[in-house]
């Protein structure tokens, strides 16, 4: 028997352990240094977020394995409104009104395809997103960062403010654009229809697991020694239980389709930008760069502090982490660094926390597009999930903080000394048979 295959089998059987969380992703990262190039097999069921549940556990001090039960009834309610992996579906709430435009379940079934044909997200992001959207594929725990886990419904990269989930064009703009400087790749081989079955998914993904976190919260607290849902109750309970979890649902599905009424449009200022200088209008432009690269080291913008003052990445900051590690880390009182006590939630999907890397400006890895108008979204919204804050504006000189004009100095002064990165890989579809 092959390494490779051998590591595939040990993922198989341990399926049927208590530790099978812990034993696939070990077999998973083995498989991944010995040099595998085959897809491990996709499980038909989606995998419940034991971290989660483990760190709920932990940060509300009860006892082990008490949320087992919990886990056990949002399996039967996710399986029941979400269906599986192979057979993925949508709750009927989601098919009416407001919500009908918001997932296409034929989407979900091109993304998936069948176990004899594997549709896209099988063949291109299982390997490192996961089958469950958890971010912890077989590739993700070589990668620095770590590829997105979507089940916290958290998007670095769009268009709509910081806490705003993001449109679908956005997601769609990092298929085909790439994230620069990660081992996020441009989606240019696939057709349209394919890159809308993979946004509809990634949205179906985000959305499953922020609904399965938000039934194990509150079954953890406000539901508290209550069944979150019995299939097998008298029909009266059994439909109070069902109103309470799609009273959930349909508030983490209102953020999604509220997100393009967040959507601001910014005009541009009265001096030019970089790309639109002409002779009559250098001075002006140089005269902006100049204010801008002021205000990058100044107390007001604070952007030296973590990128340089020569915006080189090397800020005098603390290390930090992302809200995807502090989500099992920190917030429940955990520091990243202490690796003896987050050893029982590693054993259940946890990856070693990495610390984040402030951007080098100068090396122009712009993973949020590189637009005169990306830039001021990044800048004035932050980055969500990331420690990079929203700026400070205000409306006048008198107040402390940055004016509108501040922001568009601050892009012309990153963009005038941002080089022009070589193009991302593209990718090839291969077929995992």
């Amino acid at each position: 028997m092959t390494r490779c295959k051998l590591m595939n089998r040990i993922g198989k059987e341990s399926v049927r352990s208590k530790s099978a969380n812990f034993l696939l992703g070990l077999a998973s990262l083995l498989a991944s240094l010995a040099g595998c190039r085959d897809q491990a097999p996709v499980a038909n069921h989606y995998e419940p977020n034991y971290l989660f549940a483990k760190a709920t556990e932990i940060g509300l001090s009860k006892d082990e394995g008490e949320l087992e039960p919990t886990l056990h009834d949002s399996k039967t309610l996710l399986i029941e409104w979400f269906g599986t992996m192979q057979e993925p579906k949508l709750p009927s709430v989601l098919k009416e009104g407001d919500y009908s435009d918001l997932i296409s379940e034929a989407n979900l079934k091109i993304a998936v395809g069948t176990p004899t044909e594997p549709g896209i997200y099988v063949q291109q992001c299982v390997s490192c997103h996961g089958s469950s959207g958890q971010g912890r594929g077989v590739n993700a725990a070589s990668q620095d960062p770590y590829p997105r886990d979507f089940r916290m419904g958290i998007f670095k990269y769009k268009s709509s403010p910081r806490t705003a989930r993001p449109v679908k064009q956005d997601i769609e703009k990092v298929l085909r654009s790439g994230l620069s400087g990660s081992q996020m790749p441009v989606f240019n081989k696939l057709s349209d229809g394919e890159i809308q079955a993979l946004v509809d998914y990634v949205v179906f993904l985000s959305l499953r697991g922020e609904f399965e976190r938000r039934l194990i919260q509150l079954s953890a607290t406000e539901w508290e020694g209550e069944r979150l849902y019995d299939p097998f109750a008298e029909k009266s309970v059994r439909d109070g239980q069902l109103s309470n979890a799609s009273d959930v649902l349909t508030e983490i599905a209102d953020r999604w389709v509220q997100s393009a009424d967040a959507v601001e449009d910014f005009p541009r200022p009265s001096f030019p930008l970089v790309g639109t200088q002409t002779d009559e209008n250098k001075e002006e432009l140089l005269s902006s760069i100049e204010k801008g690269k002021a205000l990058f080291v100044s107390e007001i913008a604070s952007c030296s502090k973590c990128h340089g003052v020569n915006a080189d990445g090397k800020g005098n900051q603390l290390p930090d982490y992302d809200d995807w590690t502090k989500d099992w880390t920190s917030k429940i009182g955990i520091q990243p660094t202490d690796s003896q006590s987050l050893l029982p939630l590693m054993a259940r999907g946890g990856m070693k926390p990495l610390p984040l890397k402030p951007r080098s400006i100068v090396e122009g890895h712009f993973r949020g597009g590189r637009t005169p108008e990306d830039l001021y979204r990044r800048i004035r919204y932050g980055i969500a999930g990331s420690p990079m804050p929203a700026a400070a504006v205000v409306e006048s000189r008198e107040e402390p903080g940055l004016v509108d004009d501040d922001l568009w100095h601050l892009v012309n002064y990153v963009l005038s000394i941002a080089k022009v990165p070589p193009p991302l890989m593209e990718t090839q579809v291969v077929s995992t048979q």
